[in-house]
């Protein structure tokens, strides 16, 4: 009976130690965790913007939603410019035939700023 005390302790011990190294860590890859922040963010909408997610139908909240099916392109982005880290936003391969936009978001602090939405050709929005 001594030794299941002493094998017991041992192993609460043992996963005490791996939760303190390994507790908080995830699955998930580091441009899934940049957009889990950027969308998570308190939005700033440029006019143009606004003009553009109008003539989408859609609102603040929808784009924060619909962004779990986007990913940001690493090529052309800027994520260490000053003061603002610039990302360009589009559609997983999966989704490219439900979303007809791409977004340029500015991570400043804790404010994701939308500085244009591009939609694609087929679509025609006056906004300037």
């Amino acid at each position: 009976m001594q030794r299941l005390k002493y094998y017991g302790f041992g192993l609460l011990l043992g996963l005490l130690v791996v939760y303190a190294m390994f507790g908080n860590r995830t699955c998930s890859s580091p441009n899934e965790i940049k957009m889990y922040e950027l969308a998570r963010q308190h939005f700033v909408l440029s006019d143009k913007a606004q003009c553009k997610l109008n003539c989408l139908r859609k609102n603040v909240d929808l784009l924060k939603i619909e962004l779990r099916h986007f990913e940001i392109n690493y090529d052309v982005s800027a994520p260490r410019n000053k003061p603002c880290g610039e990302y360009f936003v589009h559609p997983k391969e999966e989704f490219k035939g439900q979303y007809a936009y791409k977004i340029l978001m500015l991570d400043c602090d804790t404010i994701t700023r939308i500085d244009d939405i591009q939609t694609n050709a087929d679509i025609n929005c006056q906004c300037h």
